[in-house]
C-alpha cells in the first residue's frame, strides 16, 4: 500500500517521522499491516485466541431488574446481592433505558471516530485529570507496552458543568451523550440502592455516590487489529470506582477472569452488563468482588463500546462500611479516594490489581 511500510514504523501511536500522536485508528485508516513494536506483548502475555467458553447464564447471571420497587423488589434485591458476591459481574435486562437511546449514543460514538484525524486530535491530551480527553492505550507516557484502543473519555456529572466541552461533531453528539448519561445516572441510583441494601447498609451511601459522585463516561474504539494475536485491546484489570455500566456492540471482546480461566461474554442486544469497581469491594471490606477482565480483538472487524463509570466524590475517602466490621470481621482495605488512583495510574506502569493491592491490609 502506497505510503505504508509493512516495518514496524509507528512506535506507541506516533507517526515515526513527525512524532505526532496519532492512536491506533488512524494507523488503521492508512493501512497499517503489522503491529508497532511499543503494541507487541512479550509471548508469555498475549492472549490465546483459541474460542473460549461463552459466559452462560449460569456464570455470567442474568437479571430483570423491572420488579425493583414493585412486589418482586427483595427476590431481585437478593438476586444482585449474591451476584455481587459470586460473580463480580451480571446482567440486567428490562432496565426501562430506551433501545432507541442505546441505539443513538451507539451511533454517534461510531461516527466521532470516523471524524477526520485533525478534529479528533483537538481533545488528544495526556493529562489524566482532563474532563474531556481523546487518547489510545491507557497511560500513553507510562505504558510499557501499549494496548489496541482509542477512547473518548467525558466527566458527566453534574452535566452542566461539563457539557459544553463534549465533542460538537457528530452534530447531536452532546444532546445524544447527555440523556444518555442522564440515564445512566438513574439506573445506576437503582442498582446502587439494591446493592446497598442488599448489604445491609443503610441508603445514605447511595445519596453520597449516585447524588453526589462522579460519573464517567468513557467511549472505547477497538479497530480491527492486522496482528490481534500480539496485543490486548485492554489488558487484564480491574475497575477502579463503585460500578460500571457497560453497552457493548454485536462484536463482542470483553472476557471475564472465572476460576483461573477466561471466559468469553457473549453480547445479548440492548442488555447492559454490570461490574463491581475497587471502591465498592472496598466499601463491602471484600464481601463483593471487583474481578479481572480484558477485552481481545480481531483482525475482522472494530468494536466499539461504552462504559459509565460511577464512583465517589472525587474529594472523598471510602473505606470499608464501619456498619460491615466487628471483631469477627476486621478491615481488609485502607482507606481512599480518587486523588490516589489518579497518582497510582499517572506515575506507575499499568498493573492488573495495582489500586486494590495498594489498600490491602495485612
Amino acid at each position: 500500500m502506497a505510503g505504508v511500510s509493512c516495518k514496524r514504523d509507528f512506535e506507541g501511536g506516533e507517526d515515526a517521522e513527525k512524532g505526532d500522536f496519532v492512536g491506533v485508528k488512524h494507523m488503521t485508516d492508512v493501512g497499517l499491516q503489522r503491529l508497532p513494536t511499543k503494541y507487541v506483548l512479550p509471548v508469555t502475555e498475549r492472549p490465546i485466541l483459541k474460542p473460549v467458553a461463552v459466559i452462560q447464564e449460569r456464570h455470567l447471571p442474568v437479571i430483570d431488574i423491572s420488579g425493583l420497587g414493585g412486589e418482586r423488589h427483595s427476590e431481585v434485591v437478593a438476586a444482585i446481592g449474591q451476584a455481587c458476591q459470586e460473580a463480580g459481574f451480571f446482567q440486567v435486562v428490562n432496565h426501562g433505558v430506551p433501545v432507541s437511546m442505546i441505539r443513538d449514543i451507539m451511533r454517534v460514538a461510531s461516527e466521532f471516530f470516523e471524524l477526520p484525524l485533525e478534529e479528533r486530535k483537538t481533545y488528544m491530551s495526556d493529562d489524566m485529570t482532563k474532563p474531556v480527553r481523546y487518547g489510545t492505550s491507557f497511560n500513553r507516557l507510562k505504558d510499557q507496552v501499549f494496548c489496541w484502543r482509542d477512547f473518548l473519555k467525558l466527566y458527566c456529572h453534574p452535566t452542566q458543568k461539563w457539557v459544553h466541552l463534549w465533542p460538537s461533531n457528530p452534530p447531536d453528539y452532546r444532546k445524544v451523550a447527555l440523556d444518555y448519561s442522564e440515564e445512566m445516572r438513574s439506573m445506576a441510583e437503582r442498582l446502587m440502592s439494591a446493592i446497598i441494601e442488599s448489604l445491609g447498609l443503610p441508603q445514605t451511601y447511595v445519596e453520597k455516590i449516585c447524588k453526589d459522585g462522579s460519573q464517567v463516561m468513557v467511549v472505547n474504539f477497538y479497530p480491527a487489529c492486522p496482528e490481534p494475536e500480539l496485543t490486548f485491546g485492554m489488558p487484564p484489570h480491574t475497575d477502579y470506582g463503585c460500578m460500571t455500566i457497560l453497552q457493548q456492540d454485536s462484536v463482542g471482546g470483553l472476557q471475564v477472569l472465572r476460576n483461573g480461566e477466561w471466559e468469553a461474554v457473549h453480547p445479548v442486544p440492548d442488555s447492559f452488563i454490570i461490574n463491581i469497581g475497587d471502591h465498592l469491594e472496598v466499601l463491602s471490606n471484600g464481601k463483593y468482588k471487583s474481578i479481572m477482565h480484558r477485552a481481545v480483538v480481531n483482525s475482522e472487524r472494530s468494536r466499539v463500546s461504552v462504559a459509565t463509570l460511577l464512583s465517589m466524590p472525587f474529594e472523598s475517602n471510602i473505606g470499608p462500611a464501619p456498619e460491615l466490621i466487628d471483631e469477627d470481621h476486621p478491615p481488609h482495605y485502607r482507606e481512599t479516594n480518587f486523588s490516589h488512583f489518579i497518582d497510582l495510574i499517572s506515575t506507575k506502569t499499568f498493573k492488573a490489581r495495582a489500586l486494590l493491592d495498594s489498600l490491602k491490609l495485612a
